[in-house]
């Protein structure tokens, strides 16, 4: 299991026109925690993206801040190097492009995190993308684009669940998504400044379980998904910390999906 994110240099990529573009169209698109050296922007062109960030660029941001939105046509995310992100497809189809920038092309305002673009800017992009357009035009494009971002409306992210029951879950899928141990029911019922008794009734109610078996359901929850796309039984097991397969086997006979 990785700790620390994996780092994924595109600086060296932005040194001959100060930027440097990738468009994809991988099906099921899935990249797990890194970083890069850079500035990057995200934008999807077909289906919906997953992204989940750590926001440590606000003054008032502690470290392990995450963020996470889901991504449609004419809304992106902007992130500065260095910073832990993660990206998945909800849908099998998707397109989606990625502009890299130097630290010092970013916007001087700084406004990184999810946000709505403009028909001019959502039009700039696509024509940034297009392959017959050159060197010269594709670098004033970008200009303007960062120019345009200065503007942008930042995106609603989503309101902290009022239930201690699904932000305990929010806070196991967290941990999943990042590659981190799953926190105990004790250090979540701290974090949250919540008892055991309380978290116990609140998960009652919403699920009808116990803390631990909701616990256990996010765990195979999380390692269907890993095996659906395409990660073998043993692999899952070793990366999400378990003795041997059969453990792993065991949980999924046992505990159900969690929505």
């Amino acid at each position: 299991m990785t700790n620390a994110p994996h780092l994924s240099p595109k600086l060296h990529l932005t040194a001959q026109h100060g930027f440097a573009l990738h468009d994809s169209r991988q099906p099921s698109f899935q990249r797990n925690w890194h970083t890069h050296d850079c500035g990057m922007l995200l934008w999807p062109r077909v289906g919906r993206l997953k992204a989940v960030w750590d926001d440590t660029t606000e003054p008032s941001a502690k470290a392990g801040a995450l963020h996470a939105t889901s991504l449609v046509r004419g809304t992106a995310v902007l992130l500065p190097a260095s910073t832990a992100h993660l990206t998945a497809s909800e849908h099998e189809r998707q397109q989606h492009g990625e502009l890299y920038l130097p630290p010092d092309r970013l916007p001087g305002s700084r406004p990184f995190g999810a946000m709505h673009l403009d028909g001019a800017t959502i039009a700039m992009l696509e024509a940034l993308l297009a392959p017959t357009i050159s060197a010269g035009s594709a670098s004033w494009l970008v200009r303007a684009i960062v120019e345009q971002l200065v503007g942008s409306k930042p995106l609603t992210m989503p309101e902290e669940p009022a239930s201690v029951a699904l932000r305990m879950v929010r806070r196991f899928r967290h941990a999943l998504e990042r590659d981190l141990p799953l926190p105990s029911i004790d250090a979540v019922a701290e974090e949250l400044g919540t008892s055991i008794r309380q978290l116990q009734r609140a998960c009652q109610i919403e699920f009808g379980a116990t803390p631990v078996a909701v616990r256990r359901r996010v765990l195979a929850a999380h390692a269907r998904a890993l095996i659906a796309q395409g990660q073998s039984v043993a692999s899952v097991s070793v990366d999400l910390g378990f003795a041997s397969s059969g453990h792993l086997h065991r949980l999924l006979r046992e505990a159900s999906d969690i929505s």
